[in-house]
């Protein structure tokens, strides 16, 4: 799979500064490709642009739902495509901007959003809905139909009539029209949360296609459950909260250093996607799965696993879900591998007991992570692969390639490495060209 996802999204200025502001720093590993629209019509010297962007992205996210209706048919089926959706904190947020301008919110008129919304809305903050008008929602299907028009013309008779103090628009155009008229109004924009949920699950699909293609996806449905213990315990809820959160922040610092995608489906069920060599590079070819010993180490919880695989994301997802569903038939922390329903392997115990020289060995690493700065999941894969290539002698592009991190990051991870005392210049390689040789450093870690 490509080392980077690529997404495009198409949509009015408005929209694409919200992109431009948000998705770079929350997404750094996404490249971004932007098509600004203010225009909703269907025509084809933009069909022609879009289908230039087809060939350059993985997916593509529009700015809202009237675009995608005009534009899916460019994209579907061959990339997944998809639109930023209205919400109810959008709507809430809307509503506090009008009452920011003095406008009676209980009586306003609103374009585009559902009702079962807007009645949630109100229903929720306690407000009587008795007088908001919500003017339906209408796609045009024609050039002909002036959809905007009747759009600011619906808002504009009902603040007039005095039917409405103020107007949510959804639309750029209605709302720089309604303002010009001096008509209270918001713009609904969508909120940094659904931008970023909206992402998220674009980046995610485009990784399982991606997968998919190379037939090469392994899939772990992971339970956590707080111990026994901690039920007889006062507190109790706020005990297993607790102790469920320590194992999420192990598991997220493991699919960081694994290359992995992690989908929080509840407090304590967890789904990981993920490139099957990598899994069977940082388990030692399922020899064990050290984020589940830091998992067990550091937090009072049991742990449930299905390790799934299959040749599309479905196929995987289902096998990972029913070795869950085994491993979860039984009292003590354990794994289920299914390659498909009539290869099952299991039960496998990662977790190993802590005996004394096991509790030792945890704290060296905990005092090399103090030391270092660097991740324990991280520590304990570099330490896997000097095992398994019997070498002390790296470069950091050695490194990058066995750890599969960018070149700048091994770099880092070598400095902070010698800067600790556990690595030290060896030499340099000789390049046999203009370029500079790259240094080579001996490190000290043993097996943990």
């Amino acid at each position: 799979m490509k080392e980077k996802v690529k997404l495009g999204f198409i949509g009015t200025h408005v929209r694409m500064d919200l992109i431009r502001g948000i998705v770079p720093k929350q997404f750094p590993e996404i490249q971004i490709e932007i098509f600004e629209n203010d225009r909703y019509d269907y025509h084809e010297e933009m069909a022609k642009a879009l289908m230039e962007m087809k060939k350059q992205i993985d997916g593509v996210i529009f700015g809202g739902e009237l675009q995608f209706k005009q534009f899916q048919k460019l994209f579907d089926p061959d990339i997944p495509c998809g639109f930023i959706e209205k919400d109810s904190v959008s709507l809430l947020n809307s509503l506090v901007s009008l009452s920011w301008q003095k406008a009676d919110i209980t009586r306003v008129s609103i374009d585009n959003y559902a009702p079962s919304t807007v009645r949630k809305v109100f229903a929720d903050a306690g407000i009587p809905d008795v007088h908001v008008h919500i003017l339906k929602r209408r796609y045009p299907k024609r050039l002909e139909d002036n959809y905007f028009e009747a759009l600011y013309q619906g808002h504009r008779k009902l603040f007039l009539d005095g039917a409405a103090s103020g107007c949510i628009a959804t639309d750029i155009q209605v709302f720089d029209r309604l303002a010009a008229d001096g008509i209270p109004v918001t713009y609904s924009r969508p909120t940094t949360d659904n931008i970023i949920r909206t992402v998220s699950r674009m980046k995610q699909e485009c990784m399982e296609r991606a997968q998919m293609e190379m037939g090469n996806l392994a899939v772990l449905a992971l339970r956590i459950t707080p111990k026994e213990e901690i039920f007889y315990q006062a507190q109790r809820e706020y005990l297993e909260s607790h102790e469920k959160l320590k194992a999420a922040e192990e598991l997220y610092h493991f699919a960081k250093d694994a290359r992995a995608t992690v989908i929080q489906q509840s407090d304590e069920l967890f789904i990981i996607l993920m490139n099957r060599k990598d899994l069977m590079t940082y388990s030692n070819s399922l020899e064990s799965l050290p984020v589940l010993q830091l998992i067990q180490d550091n937090s009072a919880c049991n742990i449930s696993l299905g390790i799934g695989f299959g040749y599309s994301p479905g196929e995987a997802r289902a096998n990972a879900g029913l070795g869950l569903k085994k491993a979860g038939l039984r009292e003590e922390s354990c794994a289920y591998i299914v390659h498909n329903i009539s290869s099952i392997t299991g039960p496998i115990n990662f977790v190993r007991p802590q005996h004394k020289k096991a509790k030792e060995e945890q704290v060296q690493l905990h005092q090399l992570v103090e030391r270092t700065g660097i991740s324990a999941i991280k520590l304990r894969q570099l330490a896997l692969i000097m095992e398994q290539t019997e070498k002390s002698l790296f470069t950091a592009a050695e490194l990058a390639e066995h750890l599969h991190i960018s070149l700048r990051s091994a770099s880092r991870l070598l400095a902070a490495l010698e800067e600790s005392g556990l690595a030290i210049l060896s030499g340099q390689t000789a390049t046999g060209t203009a370029g500079r040789p790259g240094n080579i450093y001996r490190i000290f870690i043993e097996q943990t």
